[in-house]
């Protein structure tokens, strides 16, 4: 990430002092789903820290909560870079990511999904969303289905972009983020873990999805900056690549333009929030959980700010490499 850049971000930064406890129990996970190996693909993933943003994404959670945000956010980031790594389009690899795309659909869709002989990629996830919609209510499971199908569907489309040298333009590649940066369903997940859940009229209302977008373009806009080199190196697309093609800008105004959709993003948000009771008394009185769906929202925002500046990830020098299943999962037998 280029080291110069600071952000806006006035939200309160916190952590779980679980942080720790839940690495080490994590990292015992990945091994056993066969997500990850032993010795030097071990060490490579523990090194990387991905899953510490669940420490800092969602940092009122304790126990088996946090650690199941800590399986799915290791689980978010081994299938991002599957995608980026090995099924980039090349060699015939865009059938495979397509089939293992609808194998996900399917677990969501299904209420009884087959995984004794799915790929660890699957079977981990079956593991994660069986504990992640545990308890909850079908309302919140079908909006969370459909979020989740939502991120899958734009898998392909990326790829497919990829195979073909496509950079699309700002606006197009905005878009596609929004849907591939998986947002929404952390934000389900912060409900899960937080053990409320947004009554369905406020979570359809207007209001709520505006607040959703602007967390979600200020994650997205702060995750270009971050990863700009390593997307750069990759040949993959990138929000600051895209608007020096597209709109001739310099990499210095590109990165700016950037930088000023967070600080817009981040002032929208903080607007739509402090909108929230006038929202509550369109819909007929309090709604406790319309505070604490908002303080979700700002928890993943400076979270991901926060973890995304010290992330061995993105740090100069530092990067473990890509984390693709290729490279990372235990061989099965054959």
């Amino acid at each position: 990430m280029p080291q110069d850049i600071e952000f806006t971000v006035p939200l309160a930064g916190r952590v779980s002092p679980e942080l720790a406890r839940a690495r080490r129990r994590h990292l015992a996970w990945v091994r056993a789903s066969g997500l990850v190996g032993s010795g030097e693909a071990l060490r490579r993933y523990e090194s990387s820290r991905v899953a510490d943003s669940a420490a800092y994404g969602v940092p009122d959670a304790t126990g088996t909560d946090l650690d199941l945000c800590f399986d799915l956010l290791g689980w978010f980031f081994l299938f991002n870079d599957q995608f980026d790594d090995q099924f980039d389009g090349r060699d015939g690899c865009t059938g495979d990511a397509i089939a293992v795309c609808q194998d996900l659909v399917d677990l969501l869709r299904w209420p009884k999904p087959r995984t004794t002989h799915a790929p660890p990629v699957v079977a981990a996830f079956a593991d994660c969303w069986q504990r992640m919609s545990a308890g909850m209510s079908e309302e919140w499971r079908r909006r969370t289905v459909h979020d989740w199908v939502d991120y899958l569907a734009g898998w392909p489309t990326k790829i497919a972009e990829r195979a073909h040298g496509v950079l699309p333009a700002p606006s197009a590649h905005l878009r596609a983020r929004r849907r591939t940066i998986g947002v929404r369903p952390l934000l389900a997940l912060a409900e899960r873990a937080g053990h409320f859940e947004v009554p369905l009229r406020a979570w359809c209302s207007s209001h709520l999805e505006a607040m959703r977008i602007a967390a979600c373009d200020a994650i997205i806009a702060m995750n270009e900056i971050h990863s700009l080199e390593k997307d750069q190196a990759g040949g993959r697309p990138n929000l600051v690549l895209s608007l020096m093609r597209h709109h001739g800008a310099s990499r210095a105004e590109a990165v700016r333009q950037v930088c000023d959709t967070v600080d817009r993003s981040v002032g929208s948000f903080l607007d739509l929030r402090a909108g929230l009771p006038a929202l509550e008394r369109e819909l007929g009185g309090k709604m406790p959980e319309l505070a604490r769906y908002a303080d979700a929202h700002a928890a993943w925002i400076r979270g991901y700010h926060d973890w995304g500046r010290a992330a061995p990830r993105y740090t100069t020098g530092a990067h473990p490499g890509d984390l693709g299943l290729e490279n990372l999962a235990a061989r099965q037998p054959n």
